[in-house]
């Protein structure tokens, strides 16, 4: 397999769509066609978690991608109702499909150990609302700009990181 470099955001300043739901402000920031943001694995999920800071985020970011794990497009501090229904939205700058999502939550502090019931839960929760919309969920990674934490390998017995996956072969299934 080719070498795949380290994914990392583009370090020059950035332009990202500036909305708004009712009082809730939000942006939209979608990578440049022609410089591919690919998530091949842990390891660049936990590159794009901290190099959110970069990026005008404040509590979460939810990051669309292809099915080639290309990213698409990532919401910044979207409203609950746009991050937990993404797949049944209609929103302007996400013309570029989308059927994987990966959710990074900004917090202060970063807990070690197993997940708390509630994460555990939630985890769960968001999985099975993204399933039914037809959108694998990745991940939801904790983060507090130095520390990355994964519920889907503290959740799941069967976390997506684990599987073998080629970015340039066939797409999954």
């Amino acid at each position: 397999m080719p070498f795949a470099p380290r994914l990392r955001l583009p370090r020059r300043r950035r332009t990202h769509l500036r909305l708004s739901l009712g009082d809730h402000q939000w942006g939209l920031f979608v990578p440049d066609p022609d410089e591919l943001l690919v998530v091949t694995g842990f390891s660049d999920a936990v590159s794009l978690a901290v190099d959110l800071a970069d990026l005008p985020v404040q509590h979460e970011a939810v990051v669309l991608l292809d099915e080639r794990r290309r990213i698409t497009a990532i919401l910044l501090d979207p409203p609950a109702e746009v991050g937990m229904f993404v797949g049944r939205l209609e929103l302007p700058g996400l013309e570029s499909p989308f059927c994987q999502t990966m959710t990074v939550v900004v917090q202060p502090d970063v807990p070690t150990g197993p997940p708390a019931d509630d994460d555990r839960l939630g985890y769960q929760a968001l999985r099975r609302l993204h399933m039914a919309q037809g959108l694998l969920l990745l991940d939801v990674l904790l983060t507090d700009g130095d520390t990355v934490r994964s519920l889907a390998i503290g959740c799941d017995p069967d976390p997506v990181w684990f599987d073998e996956f080629d970015p340039l072969g066939e797409p999954a299934a």
